[in-house]
């Protein structure tokens, strides 16, 4: 499922940062693509998360999460479960500078091994303070 909401004004009357997410909980693999604002450049704070469940101690899981920026390896990440019979979180967090007219693709891989897929999300949000300023200056009287 992918979300998107730009261009949402606030109750203020200040527009509301682009978000763009996707959770799934029947595929190792999300994929967004960030359409290219014609006029700015934006920073985008990336949270991708692996939500697993491991089975009991009998059997060693391994969790293992990456990311990908335009087809480009930008993490990865594998470690061993530590909690069995539980869930346990793989966690990723990164700031995306984009460019004006720039598409950018994301796309977040999950690998288990011994261990069942609960939930892969991956989720952009545009900084406020960007879009603060931007209003900011639209906003500026004409000299």
């Amino acid at each position: 499922m992918h979300t998107h909401t730009p261009g949402i004004k606030a109750a203020a009357g200040l527009p509301t940062p682009e978000r763009w997410d996707v959770c799934l909980r029947d595929s190792n693999v999300a994929q967004l693509t960030i359409p290219g604002a014609l006029d700015r450049t934006r920073t985008f704070d990336v949270d991708v998360q692996l939500l697993a469940r491991l089975p009991d101690a009998a059997r060693q899981a391994e969790l293992g999460l990456s990311l990908e920026v335009d087809g480009s390896r930008q993490w990865a990440r594998t470690i061993a479960g530590s909690t069995p019979g539980d869930t346990e979180t793989l966690e990723y967090h990164c700031r995306l500078v984009i460019e004006p007219g720039r598409d950018v693709r994301l796309r977040a891989r999950a690998s288990l091994k011994k261990a069942a897929l609960v939930a892969l999300s991956l989720q952009a949000v545009e900084e406020v303070r960007e879009v603060l300023e931007v209003h900011a200056a639209t906003q500026a009287p004409a000299a």
